[in-house]
């Protein structure tokens, strides 16, 4: 995750700031797939500009170039690196979490969710993207609009074989995806934060309260440890005992309650690498392998 703004940055909003309404969404049409560009060998990658309302957002649709059938699974996955209140670009640095998967075989689905914003941000553009992330209902419309365009313009993607995965605030989304898309039947997170109130902290969601309407209330939706029940699909857990951004503490408590309505959770835990490097050189291998014994698609 990038470095967390100060709760003066914060509060300075309430002094300069109203709140913002959110936008009635544009009817959107779905742009043409397009041609693709071999990225490397054996992986082809589209780049899809998904416009909505007045702005657009990326897709990066990744597909094997020899796939072993005529229908393959694929995973959608947001960028990390957001602060849990606004959205995320896609960047060059993103893909060594996409290119494992292409390489076994899958399709991945790389999507921006609303609401990010510059490097050095003003206190308006603070609450915009806050407001972006919200109208977004935290990246969930994202997902879904992903989703969406995928079963209608790749043709190869099984549509019974959907599965969300994110590492971080990404890990975050891939548990709402879960919760709230039924077309996921696969879940899996890396270190995700799980109770995203108690990240943020009281005084900062009092703050943007403020200056956004409805904003406690959206906290809620926001936090997968709120709608456990929901998480129905098989789900892959990801953590580093050594992780010095999400600590155990938020996870362990998670998996706990989330095994309490759904069955089918593995919770795969490692003692060092941090908060990125245990996902990359331990928790995508080890996903892959769980991936695998998944049950093939009816």
């Amino acid at each position: 995750m990038r470095p967390f703004f100060t709760l003066g940055l914060v509060f300075s909003v309430l002094l300069t700031l109203s709140g913002c309404g959110p936008k009635k969404p544009a009817v959107v049409v779905l742009p043409p797939l397009g041609q693709p560009q071999t990225l490397e060998a054996g992986v082809l990658q589209y780049e899809v500009s998904l416009p909505h309302g007045d702005k657009k957002s990326r897709l990066w649709i990744y597909v094997p170039a020899n796939p072993k059938s005529a229908k393959i699974p694929c995973l959608f996955v947001a960028p990390a690196g957001s602060h849990m209140f606004d959205g995320a670009s896609l960047g060059d640095g993103d893909r060594p979490e996409h290119l494992p998967y292409v390489r076994a075989g899958y399709a991945v689905v790389a999507y921006e969710v609303d609401g990010d914003q510059p490097e050095h941000p003003t206190d308006q553009q603070i609450v915009d993207s806050a407001q972006a992330f919200k109208d977004a209902d935290a990246g969930i419309a994202n997902a879904r609009s992903a989703i969406d365009y995928a079963l209608a313009k790749v043709p190869q993607i099984d549509p019974k074989r959907l599965y969300s995965a994110g590492h971080s605030s990404a890990a975050t989304l891939s548990l709402l995806a879960a919760e709230y898309d039924p077309r996921i039947a696969a879940c899996i997170a890396y270190a995700p934060v799980c109770d995203v109130p108690k990240h943020l902290g009281e005084k900062f969601i009092t703050a943007f309260e403020a200056v956004i309407p409805g904003y406690r209330e959206f906290m809620s939706l926001s936090s997968p440890n709120s709608h456990t029940e929901k998480l129905r699909c098989p789900l892959f857990l990801f953590h580093a005992d050594d992780d010095t951004v999400v600590k155990a503490e938020d996870v362990d408590p998670f998996a706990a309650l989330v095994k309490q309505t759904n069955p089918n959770v593995t919770y795969t835990t490692v003692p060092n690498g941090n908060h990125y490097e245990s996902m990359v050189n331990q928790g995508i291998p080890d996903a892959l392998e769980w991936l695998g014994k998944l049950p093939a698609s009816k």
